[in-house]
């Protein structure tokens, strides 16, 4: 009995240490996307055994999000989402959740609140973390794959509550990018002919 409990205790404080581990790569990532400025991500996105190539540009909590037939913006408080098959504007005040489903590099600030991470098996020269989503949280998994020598994550594959698989990779990372406040912000000007519709 004695022996039983020794290694259920040893096991706990692996696993305990295995977390704080875990959680430290992500806070070393999360700590280099902030140093990084502004930035622009090129990535390929893989959902349903389709795939296409897009991109973000990130400014703190603010971000555009060009999905090929959809972009969405997001300046901090209001979204625009327009849907290029039917020239369509759907205009939000989304919650914080509904940013993270929108954002896929939101994890870099809520993983300590929705999940809990352990250590994946990485490679020579790539970190993985495996995020385990507590009830309520947008994704039931999220692995996430991180360069050992720039701090970027170069893959995140999130798993939906239903078992929707959607991969993201990671293809460039822009630092220092100059961007201004209507970067975030749909406009008509651009897209004369859509319709708009104002859910706020």
């Amino acid at each position: 009995m004695k022996k039983i409990v020794l290694t259920l205790m040893a096991l706990v404080a692996a696993l305990f240490v295995q977390a704080q581990d875990a959680t430290k790569i992500l806070d070393r990532s999360a700590a280099a996307l902030r140093s990084a400025g502004n930035v622009k991500i090129d990535f390929t996105f893989e959902v349903e055994g389709g795939s296409s190539a897009g991109y973000i540009k990130l400014q703190q909590q603010k971000f555009v999000l060009n999905m090929g037939g959809t972009i969405t913006w997001f300046d901090g408080k209001t979204m625009w989402t327009y849907v290029k098959a039917n020239d369509e504007v759907n205009i939000s005040t989304p919650s914080a959740d509904a940013v993270a489903k929108m954002n896929p590099y939101a994890f870099l600030s809520f993983y300590k609140k929705g999940y809990t991470a352990k250590k994946g098996k990485g490679t020579a020269k790539e970190h993985e973390v495996i995020l385990t989503g507590k009830q309520g949280s947008p994704y039931k998994k999220v692995v996430v794959r991180i360069n050992k020598s720039t701090q970027n994550p170069t893959l995140i594959k999130m798993t939906s509550p239903k078992g929707a698989v959607t991969s993201i990779r990671c293809n460039s990372f822009l630092k220092n990018q100059k961007y201004t406040e209507s970067t975030f912000r749909f406009n008509k000007k651009n897209y004369p002919d859509a319709e708009i519709v104002d859910l706020r």
